[in-house]
């Protein structure tokens, strides 16, 4: 709601000289979600949104070529490490072998992980049209309640909204100030942005 009030969502005009990061939810029969942003000093500016469930990760490296981004890094939650147990290969190795190397965002208990994204709210900046869906996701985001003890418990209620907010609880506990906003006509100079 005060991001709305401050008006910090609305237009966000895509920087073509500054790299593009994603920041994932993984799911095959959940959805997937993947949010896209650019840094600019201590500002955050969430350009794009995509969310779909059902396909495998080619798929959403498809997507990510279509949009035709220069992209810095890629980073999704622990789960992509996890091995498959008829192929033996990890999500994370399968996705290199498309073409995208992905980081590991820090796998934090899901409270703080929320904590971290409310203090991260602050220093975005929405794109309305382009992020409507994850918008509305993180709108409805929620905890569970107990209807027997009339409480909310610490946790959050898993449904449609759950993949897109987790994207982004990835995106506020892996984000690093200090290295964002790296010119993307740059990519021998700052070879950790450059795409594998």
């Amino acid at each position: 709601s005060k991001a709305y009030r401050d008006g910090r969502i609305g237009h966000v005009e895509h920087e073509p000289r500054i790299t593009v990061d994603t920041w994932w939810d993984l799911g095959i029969n959940d959805r997937q979600s993947i949010w896209f942003t650019q840094s600019v000093g201590q500002e955050l500016r969430v350009i794009d949104f995509y969310e779909n469930n059902g396909q495998g990760l080619a798929h959403y490296i498809g997507k990510l070529q279509e949009k035709g981004y220069v992209y810095g890094k890629h980073v999704a939650p622990h789960d992509i490490e996890v091995r498959e147990l008829t192929s033996g290969r990890s999500r994370k190795d399968t996705a290199y072998s498309l073409g995208i190397k992905f980081e590991v965002a820090p796998r934090l208990p899901i409270v703080d992980g929320i904590d971290n994204a409310r203090n991260l709210f602050p220093k975005a900046w929405f794109d309305a049209d382009k992020c409507r869906d994850g918008l509305n996701a993180l709108k409805n985001y929620r905890k569970q309640y107990d209807e027997k003890r009339k409480t909310y418990l610490n946790q959050p209620y898993h449904d449609w909204s759950s993949n897109a907010a987790d994207a982004f609880r990835t995106l506020a506990t892996a984000l690093d100030f200090k290295h964002r906003g790296i010119p993307a006509q740059q990519p021998d100079k700052y070879a950790r942005h450059a795409q594998n």
